[in-house]
Order: C-alpha cells, then sequence, then structure tokens
C-alpha cells in the first residue's frame, strides 16, 4: 500500500469516525458542536454557523467556545441565509469579515462554505468558516456537505424524537381528561338515578324521567365530545334541548353572547335545561300554541365576573301557582347547582308561567376558555 493510500485510507476513517459522532449526537447543540469538531479535523474549519427557519438570528459553534447565539439581523446571517437561498452549496469569500462572539472573542469568517438543509430540520443552512487566510482544500471542501447533510439528518430526527414525545404526553393527558371525564359521568348518573328514584311517584314515572334525563346527559356528552378543547356553547345546549322535544320555532327565542362552559358546568345546565323544557310540557308554556318561552343570557364584568341566566315563560294561564312537590328538576336548580359552582338560583311560577333565573360565577369550573371582558 502507498503513502497515497494510506493517507487516503485514514482520511475516510477518520471521516467516518465524524459522521458517526454527528449521527449520535443527542441536542441541536451537540449535533453542531460534533458537526463542528469533526470539520475541524477533517477540513481545519475554525467553525460553523447555523440559520433557524425564521432568520431572525444564527447559531455560531467553535470548538474552543462550544454554541453561542448571535441575535439580530447579523452580515454572516444574511450571507448565509441569501446563499442557502440558492438550494446548491456555495463557496463564498469575503476579506477580513469578523465575528464578535458573546463571549468577548472575535473571529474572521473570511471564507465560507454553505449547505442550504431541508427546512424540517429547523435551519435554512448550514456554513462552514475559515478565517486568518486559511482556505480549505478541493478534497476538504468535497467531505463537508456529507457532514452538513449528516447533521441535517441528525436535526430532523431530533426534531421528530421531540415532536413524537410531545404527542405522547399529549395522548396521556387525553387518557387522563377521559378517565377524568367518564368518573364524572358516572357521578352524574348515580346522581340522576337516586334523586329520580326519590321524587318518582310510580316505577312508571322513574322509568321515563330516568331515560329523559339521561338522554339529555348523552346529549351533553356528545357536544363535550366535538367541543372537547373550548367547551359546548350554551347555545348550542340550550337550542339541542328544545329540538330534541320538537318544540317549534316559533314558541321560543334565545338570545345572548357567545359563552362556551366546562364540562361539568355544561352537564348540569344541560340537565337543567331538560327539566324546565319538560315542566314547560307538562305544566307551563307548551302545553298550548299560543305558549312562548324566552331565554336569555349576559356576562356581567363584576367582581367576580358573573353569567346571568334567565327562562320565562308567557301566554299561558297556570292555575296552580304552588308546586305540590319539590321535583328532580327544583332539586337541580336550588341546590345542585349552587352547591355544585356557588351559583345563586331562583325558580318561581306565577300565574303566567314559570320563571328561572341562575346566577353563575365564571371562572375555570364554568366556563371554557375563561371569558374576556371589555
Amino acid at each position: 500500500m502507498t503513502s497515497a493510500d494510506r493517507a487516503d485510507l485514514e482520511f475516510s476513517g477518520r471521516l467516518n469516525r465524524g459522521l458517526k459522532r454527528i449521527a449520535s449526537a443527542k441536542g441541536i447543540d451537540a449535533i453542531l458542536l460534533a458537526t463542528t469538531n469533526a470539520a475541524r479535523e477533517l477540513a481545519n474549519s475554525a467553525g460553523l454557523c447555523a440559520v433557524p427557519n425564521d432568520q431572525t438570528h444564527c447559531v455560531i459553534a467553535t470548538a474552543g467556545d462550544g454554541v453561542t447565539t448571535l441575535n439580530g439581523d447579523s452580515s454572516l446571517q444574511r450571507l448565509v441565509a441569501s446563499a442557502a437561498s440558492g438550494g446548491e452549496a456555495v463557496v463564498q469569500h469575503r476579506p477580513n469579515m469578523e465575528l464578535e462572539l458573546p463571549v468577548g472573542r472575535r473571529l474572521l469568517a473570511e471564507t465560507l462554505l454553505t449547505v442550504p438543509l431541508g427546512e424540517d430540520s429547523g435551519f435554512v443552512g448550514l456554513a462552514f468558516f475559515w478565517g486568518d487566510g486559511t482556505s480549505p482544500s478541493t478534497q476538504q471542501l468535497a467531505v463537508l456537505p456529507a457532514l452538513a447533510w449528516t447533521s441535517c439528518l441528525a436535526l430532523r430526527t431530533q426534531q421528530h424524537e421531540g415532536e413524537l414525545r410531545e404527542c405522547r404526553a399529549e395522548h396521556r393527558s387525553h387518557i387522563l381528561e377521559l378517565q377524568h371525564r367518564a368518573r364524572n359521568v358516572l357521578a352524574v348518573v348515580r346522581s340522576i338515578i337516586r334523586r329520580s328514584g326519590i321524587t318518582a311517584e310510580s316505577q312508571e314515572e322513574f322509568t321515563s324521567h330516568l331515560e329523559a334525563r339521561i338522554s339529555a346527559l348523552a346529549r351533553t356528552q356528545g357536544a363535550l365530545t366535538v367541543d372537547q378543547r373550548t367547551g359546548p356553547e350554551l347555545e348550542d345546549l340550550v337550542r339541542a334541548e328544545l329540538t330534541a322535544n320538537a318544540v317549534r320555532d316559533n314558541q321560543f327565542n334565545i338570545a345572548g353572547p357567545s359563552v362556551r362552559l366546562a364540562s361539568r358546568a355544561a352537564e348540569m345546565m344541560a340537565l337543567t335545561f331538560h327539566e324546565l323544557t319538560t315542566n314547560a310540557l307538562k305544566f307551563g308554556a307548551l302545553t298550548t300554541p299560543d305558549g312562548r318561552i324566552a331565554v336569555s343570557w349576559s356576562v356581567e364584568a363584576t367582581q367576580p365576573p358573573a353569567l346571568r341566566w334567565r327562562w320565562t315563560e308567557s301566554n299561558i294561564h297556570v292555575a296552580q301557582t304552588s308546586p305540590v312537590r319539590r321535583g328532580f328538576g327544583r332539586e337541580l336548580i336550588e341546590r345542585v347547582l349552587p352547591y355544585e359552582f356557588g351559583a345563586v338560583t331562583s325558580f318561581t311560577v306565577g300565574a303566567d308561567g314559570a320563571c328561572c333565573e341562575i346566577e353563575l360565577p365564571i371562572n375555570e369550573r364554568t366556563t371554557a376558555p375563561p371569558m374576556e371582558f371589555a
């Protein structure tokens, strides 16, 4: 084997070891530093400059100083980004171009080899630089793109691993949220069964009321599934209940700003709407074609802020103004909502129909996302 062959073999070995170090590095800084060290060993490079996709800064890596960041619109950053935009590796010469590092050192970057990188690596380009009159040989320039592309692949892998970790964390969060929601739903179902049994006067009444209440809860779960991040709209819950009971459009009016409810509050309010609608169908405004229901609400910038909701029936004469017994609906309005959310509620039945008012404190337990006030 000739001395030239041995030199080529040794160079190939150093290149292979450098590529392996880059590929096995963990973390962006470690990848850039491994690339820097390999370039210094193989091509006597002074360091490298990497420009991120957003081009708001650049990252400088040198064997002696490690990895540092140059913020702002530096001349080196513009030079590398411009060269990378061409899509091909480019050699540039800028005599006396000087870099000032945050550590107080100054470096010359008189010759640069810029290699464009894929966008999903997080960087538009990677540039090796030389100073103090040093220039790379043709052979050295030929191997540096291999280092740059190995660095690119390592950066892509790093980014994909980060995205995978985020997906796994989000998946675990969703599972925990589903488990929490399932426990809440079971608690609500147990409460519905218990309270329905207490207030029902017959087996038939218990069965029919239980089925209707479970159906109302199921509709709410459907809305929560669709709007699991932002919460269901209050108006949608009201309309869904009236529609499910075939209430004609000309018998009700709904007015109020956009309000999204948190899951627990959505369940309890949906059950409240169901009880009020059922009461109106049996005894109130919906027993006659002329009966009307007005549902309105407003968001008050009080301290603490509150959602004020009102259900009013009209165009109906109610002979019995005092309910004979306290049913599930009144238990829900007068006891459960105040206990669960600190709500202030009232339910009255006058000669012209029922009126229900609910003042619900706005907080993370009742609304999602948090309400904003002008």
